[in-house]
């Protein structure tokens, strides 16, 4: 018996047989990912402009008929239960998926299923009702007119008909957030997978589509090549809202093509970074602030907009820069044995090798630079800077402490980033300071201001980027009832 390829798509069997009889409308290809341990072939779905525009009418009319018809809370609930299903880890997708996605990504297993495990728990029901709550104040506005106090009469949120996705690939078993996302919103999702982790998505609709066909109908997955102008234009012009994930390049060029009334939100390239306060480097206290900072750095192996890219150490604590480097390197080394880091291909252990050279040699040649370790292995680097400006490092667990007098020397370093690239800061402070810091941090663009090894971790709750996700899809409808002077008691 011939053995299934995996899949890197998604349409229901009743969409699939309407797009089978357009003519040329489907085209199934095998994408072939030479890995150092073998060839890995995934099968993928690429779909005819005119096919694309077909299967968008009939996933709205599949919202219609569904999601529509349906309390959010009912929906919330199904996705509660196919996020309990991953968290198991006995169930069958889910070893699927960490063998899978390890094989075609380099992640290692441990990596991939630590990150399925923080990724679904974020997933379940109750963070879901809290996020909507947060964003719009009751789920149920969603569900038909409500009372609004605030307003003297009743209000009601609309989401999308059809939320168009461009998915991510650097953090295994997030994609599905954004799929998550438009059902709480009542809209259909259709969305390019992405060829670099092409497969979690399918998986997670299949077992969407084991407690909810009906549900799992509103979604479809497919697959076309970035130059193919004419499938993503007829992408663009067949959605109601637009997510995308990707670098400027791409997002510039979607900009430059999406109808101009489209609304959408953007999730770029993004930088992070850990500052720890003196205050906070006690001896007493220093390992354990390492092993979350190392954490920090380790997570996904550096290559997630939630990974910091350098680490600012204030000078006159109890524990030097140098102490804290030191110690941020023996914990380094725990989590490299607790999540492996990925398997270097050929190509990506030659740049390594190159790159700890050339450290070397910087050391040798620059006394403000010192390189604290370096395994040969290639699991990780810390080193130990005396610069006053920002470089981003190359990932692969890339640790870089920075020792700075004060704040103000943070500031010279960080500010000039700009509120187009800041995202998530983990700040190791007193109580005190903390406070005013994360009013600074925030005026800079900072969108989330977190302690040392909670940065891979964000909440549903999170305004992810700066932005109001469910929020931002929705309009409102208001009933009013009363004068403006009768409302507020004049």
């Amino acid at each position: 018996m011939t053995q299934e390829l995996p899949r890197a798509y998604w349409i229901s069997p009743e969409m699939q047989a309407a797009i089978d009889s357009v003519p040329g409308g489907s085209i199934r290809f095998v994408k072939e990912y030479d890995r150092e341990s073998g060839t890995i072939a995934v099968d993928f779905l690429r779909l005819s402009p005119e096919a694309l525009e077909v299967l968008a009418r009939l996933l709205r009319e599949k919202r219609e008929q569904v999601l529509a018809r349906r309390s959010v809370r009912d929906i919330v609930e199904v996705l509660d239960k196919v996020a309990k299903k991953w968290l198991s880890a006995s169930y069958a997708p889910r070893v699927t998926a960490i063998q899978q996605i390890s094989a075609i990504t380099g992640f290692s297993p441990e990596m991939v299923e630590h990150s399925i495990d923080l990724e679904q728990v974020s997933s379940q029901g109750p963070h879901l009702l809290h996020a909507l709550t947060n964003e719009l104040g009751n789920p149920s506005y969603l569900d038909d007119f409500l009372l609004n106090d605030n307003l003297g009469g009743y209000s009601r949120a609309v989401g999308p008909e059809l939320v168009g996705a461009i998915f991510s690939s650097n953090i295994p078993a997030l994609p599905h957030l954004e799929v998550m996302r438009a059902f709480l919103v009542k809209a259909a999702c259709l969305g390019r997978v992405s060829a670099g982790e092409p497969l979690f998505l399918s998986l997670y609709a299949r077992s969407l589509a084991e407690i909810d066909p009906e549900l799992a109908a509103c979604l479809a997955v497919v697959y076309w090549e970035r130059n193919d102008m004419e499938a993503e234009s007829a992408f663009l012009k067949s959605i109601d809202y637009l997510v995308a994930y990707g670098g400027e390049l791409q997002t510039r060029r979607l900009l430059s093509v999406k109808p101009p009334g489209l609304e959408a939100t953007w999730h770029g390239h993004k930088l992070g970074f850990s500052y720890i306060c003196q205050d906070a480097l006690s001896r007493t206290g220093v390992q354990e602030l390492a092993r979350k900072v190392a954490y920090d750095f380790s997570i996904f192996d550096g290559f997630a907009c939630l990974c910091p890219q350098v680490c600012l150490v204030e000078r006159n604590g109890e524990v030097t820069p140098l102490e804290f480097a030191k110690a941020c390197s023996t914990e380094m080394e725990y989590w490299a044995r607790r999540l492996p880091p990925r398997c270097l291909e050929f190509s990506d252990a030659a740049n390594k090798h190159r790159q700890r050279d050339l450290l070397f040699m910087q050391e040798s040649m620059n006394d403000n630079f010192q390189v604290i370790a370096a395994p040969d292995d290639y699991a990780f680097t810390v080193v130990l800077e005396e610069t006053g400006r920002f470089e981003p490092t190359s990932g692969d667990r890339f640790l870089k402490v920075v020792p700075v007098n004060d704040f103000a020397g943070v500031e010279s370093i960080i500010k000039p980033l700009g509120k187009s690239y800041l995202q998530c800061a983990a700040v190791a402070s007193g109580e005190t300071c903390f406070f005013e810091l994360r009013r600074i941090l925030a005026r800079w663009g900072v969108s989330r201001v977190v302690s040392p090894g909670m940065m891979a971790t964000p909440s549903m709750m999170w305004h992810h980027d700066g932005v109001s996700c469910l929020g931002k899809m929705v309009t409102w409808c208001d009933h009013e009832l009363m004068l403006p002077e009768e409302l507020l008691g004049q």
